[in-house]
C-alpha cells in the first residue's frame, strides 16, 4: 500500500531588504486602515516566506498584481462597512446578556436607583448635576481610548514607515458611539426648554434625569465592556 507523503515548503526568515522591499510596495497602496494594512504586510510576509531569495522578486511581483491599489481600498471599504455593524451587534449583545430578565436582580436594582434618584432630585439643575457622573467616566475612558489607540498606531506606522494617514477601522465608529450619549445629554439638559413648555419641564426634568442617568451609565458599561473584548484582537 503506498502512502503519499505532503510536501511543506520550508519557511525561511525575510532578509532585511526583502522586508523593506514588502513595506515599499504596500506604503505605495495607500492604505488608511490598520487592520487591512497589517493583514497585507502579513499576507506578503507568510508567502513570500515560502520561497527561497532567487524566487522573491517574481513572487513579489504576483502578490502585486493581486494586491493592487484599487483591491486594497475596496477590502477597507468592506472591512469599514462591516465593522460598524459588527460594534453595534456587539454592543447590543452586551446589554442583552447584562441586563436582561434572567438577571433580574440587576434589572430590579436599576429600577430601586431610578426610583431613588428620580424622588430626590428636587430641581433641573440637581438634574444635570445627577447626569455629570456617567458623562464624566465617558469622557476619562474616551481620552484613555485615544491614548491607546494613537500609541498602537503610531508603533505600526513607524515599523512600516508609512507617512500617510492610518487609523484603526474601529475607531471612529468606536469614537461616535462615545459622542452620541454626549449629544443627547447636552440636547436634553440645555435645550428641552425648546422643545417644551417651562411648567411641564419642571415637573417631569428630575425622573427624566435619574432615568437617563441610569441609561447613560448602561451604555457606557455595555460600552466598556465591547472595547474589553474587540482590544484583545484589534488596534483599538
Amino acid at each position: 500500500m503506498k502512502t503519499s507523503k505532503v510536501v511543506r515548503r520550508e519557511m525561511r526568515n525575510l532578509t532585511a531588504i526583502e522586508l523593506q522591499a514588502i513595506k515599499n510596495s504596500i506604503v505605495r497602496k495607500e492604505i488608511s486602515s490598520a487592520e487591512i494594512l497589517m493583514e497585507v504586510y502579513d499576507h506578503y510576509v507568510s508567502h513570500l516566506q515560502e520561497f527561497g531569495e532567487v524566487d522573491f522578486d517574481d513572487q513579489l511581483a504576483e502578490l502585486e498584481e493581486k494586491f493592487t491599489y484599487g483591491y486594497c481600498h475596496a477590502l477597507q471599504a468592506k472591512f469599514n462597512k462591516e465593522i460598524r455593524k459588527e460594534i453595534g451587534a456587539l454592543q447590543w449583545k452586551v446589554v442583552k446578556k447584562n441586563f436582561c430578565l434572567s438577571r433580574i436582580l440587576y434589572v430590579l436594582g436599576f429600577m430601586m436607583i431610578a426610583f431613588y434618584l428620580g424622588s430626590n432630585v428636587k430641581n433641573e439643575k440637581e438634574g444635570a448635576i445627577l447626569m455629570v457622573t456617567p458623562l464624566l467616566i465617558l469622557t476619562v475612558f474616551h481620552i484613555y481610548f485615544l491614548f491607546k489607540s494613537s500609541s498602537r498606531i503610531k508603533k505600526i506606522k513607524e515599523s512600516i514607515s508609512q507617512t500617510s494617514p492610518l487609523q484603526s477601522s474601529l475607531f471612529y465608529p468606536f469614537s461616535e458611539r462615545m459622542y452620541l450619549p454626549v449629544v443627547m445629554a447636552y440636547s436634553l439638559v440645555w435645550f428641552a426648554d425648546l422643545m417644551f413648555e417651562v411648567k411641564v419641564l419642571s415637573n417631569i426634568a428630575p425622573q427624566i434625569a435619574a432615568t437617563f442617568s441610569i441609561l447613560l451609565f448602561i451604555y457606557v458599561i455595555s460600552l466598556m465592556e465591547v472595547w474589553k473584548i474587540k482590544s484583545k484582537k484589534s488596534l483599538i
